[in-house]
């Protein structure tokens, strides 16, 4: 067993040793980032120590991670962030992500792609913060109309070590609708496959010896990206699902990783390139967490980040409620839908889960927390319909119920059979109650929401069979939380059960 050990390590060794000789072969390490959502401030997360007790230990914040990417930072390294610097705490609502474009600036990244919550505060908003940005802001497959061009540059060529680098952005395929509409009225999303396969043509007449995609799509897309362009790329640098991919994935001979979300991880890829073949020789990833550590965080980060604190401070900080137990994001977004319904007064309240951000924990209730929880500052709507098309958009969003963002009840009990909802030509719903009473296809009901989940009612409700015309409250998200949790002072989290499959 010895000698086969050592026969391992003569063959390594051996093998680095022919590469290091080799000219053509040349080191890029790719440090990388995504989705940090302005968490500007490091936070805590609990782990098992190393004798299986969990401890909490505080990781991420702006300063902290600058210092990670200092340490690892030299003139052989590319800096690439994936997308969603915006949205996620009160600095970047209140400043309409302007902070988040000044402390990137202080990384002194090569490449960063636009994700969705980039375009929360509008497009021109963006396009007006994006005018201070020192650094390359991507975006291939997004055509600005006004402007007749890419709402970022759609590639960059970087040369690191000797390694000439393309470097391809492309946004979200499904922005339209990871977005309220008038947000991106805009642009014209190109055909993502297209953009990719004709900027990686002309990256190779420029000779790259490496073509990087830096996507804001998510790990699944990311992977039919390599299935489709595995001749196209070497490499993709991932977003927008917020997944921490420890070891690369290989799909087709592509790299794909991606490094979990707000600032937890820097991703940190180490390669050796054939600059005469163009191909990845050899490739070490991994992630690193981004542990406080005095001795690393950068001083004059954590300086501008508290400058920038101090005046929303006082206002954040006050508490206006308690909760008496961990409070868990379907509890939460169950909770905030019931104060939704009793404050608009309507019949029913629809709201989407992912316009919740965070669980919170037992404890006061502050400002800055419901603002954290519900970043987005989203309108309240409410439109009325009639029975027989409430029992349609209830079927449909059913059928459609296994998506991530799925809907929260409130006003509103459903039961169906699941096996009858195979077969497409079967009524499947068993009963539905409305406050408690017995459903009537022949009433009209009032519902409120959100008015995001108004601009994408087919996403979530299919076809409606009438017209909507739903009136804006112009309350807005957070402001009815805040005034439902100062008027229930203590909150005991409890989560109700408001769909029931009876097949089961």
């Amino acid at each position: 067993m010895k000698k086969i050990f050592y026969l391992l390590i003569v063959i390594s060794l051996s093998f680095n040793f022919v590469y290091a000789q080799d000219g053509n072969v040349k080191e890029v390490t790719i440090l990388h980032w995504n989705d940090f959502h302005a968490r500007n401030m490091p936070y805590s997360i609990t782990k098992k120590d190393s004798t299986g007790e969990n401890k909490k230990i505080f990781v991420g914040g702006t300063a902290s991670l600058l210092g990670y990417v200092n340490k690892y930072r030299d003139n052989k390294s590319l800096l690439l962030n994936g997308g969603d610097e915006y949205q996620g705490t009160p600095i970047s609502s209140i400043t309409k992500g302007f902070s988040q474009i000044q402390l990137l600036d202080l990384f002194n990244i090569d490449a960063f792609v636009l994700g969705n919550h980039d375009f929360d505060y509008g497009m021109y908003t963006l396009d007006s913060a994006l005018k201070l940005a020192n650094y390359k802001y991507l975006s291939a497959n997004l055509y600005y109309k006004d402007k007749k061009r890419t709402f970022g540059k759609p590639f960059i060529i970087k040369e690191i070590n000797g390694v000439k680098i393309g470097i391809i952005g492309v946004s979200p395929i499904e922005l339209m609708t990871l977005t309220v509409p008038k947000n991106v009225d805009g642009i014209q999303l190109l055909n993502t496959d297209s953009v990719i396969t004709a900027d990686a043509n002309e990256l190779k007449k420029e000779k790259c010896n490496l073509v990087i995609l830096l996507s804001h799509n998510g790990e699944d897309v990311d992977k039919k990206f390599a299935e489709k362009h595995s001749k196209d790329i070497n490499i993709i640098i991932g977003g927008h699902s917020h997944t921490p991919i420890f070891k690369p994935e290989v799909i087709n001979g592509v790299l794909i990783c991606q490094a979990g979300s707000y600032g937890r991880w820097l991703g940190k890829l180490d390669l050796k390139i054939d600059i005469k073949k163009d191909s990845v020789v050899s490739y070490f990833g991994r992630l690193i967490e981004t542990d406080f550590d005095s001795t690393i965080y950068d001083k004059p980060a954590e300086e501008k980040v508290e400058n920038m604190l101090a005046a929303i401070e006082p206002e954040m900080k006050r508490p206006i409620g308690k909760v008496l137990t961990d409070w868990k994001k379907n509890a939460l977004g169950q909770w905030e839908a019931d104060a939704i319904k009793d404050i608009i007064k309507s019949d029913i309240a629809f709201l989407n889960s992912g316009s919740i951000r965070k669980d919170m924990l037992a404890g006061n209730i502050t400002i800055g927390d419901v603002w954290e929880i519900n970043p987005f500052g989203n309108s309240m709507m409410k439109f009325s319909v009639s029975g027989k098309a409430l029992k349609q958009m209830i079927s449909n969003m059913l059928r459609g119920s296994s998506r991530d963002d799925n809907i929260l009840l409130s006003g509103i009990n459903i039961q169906y059979d699941s096996k009858l909802m195979k077969d497409s030509t079967q009524d499947f719903i068993v009963s539905i109650k409305v406050g408690g009473n017995d459903f009537n296809e022949n009433s009209n009901y009032t519902i409120a929401t959100n008015n995001y989940v108004v601009s994408q009612l087919k996403k979530y409700f299919g076809d409606i069979p009438e017209e909507i015309k739903a009136e804006d409250t112009n309350i807005l998200d957070r402001d009815l939380i805040i005034e439902a949790v100062e008027k229930q002072k203590e909150i005991n989290p409890v989560f109700e059960k408001r769909i029931t499959d009876v097949s089961k």
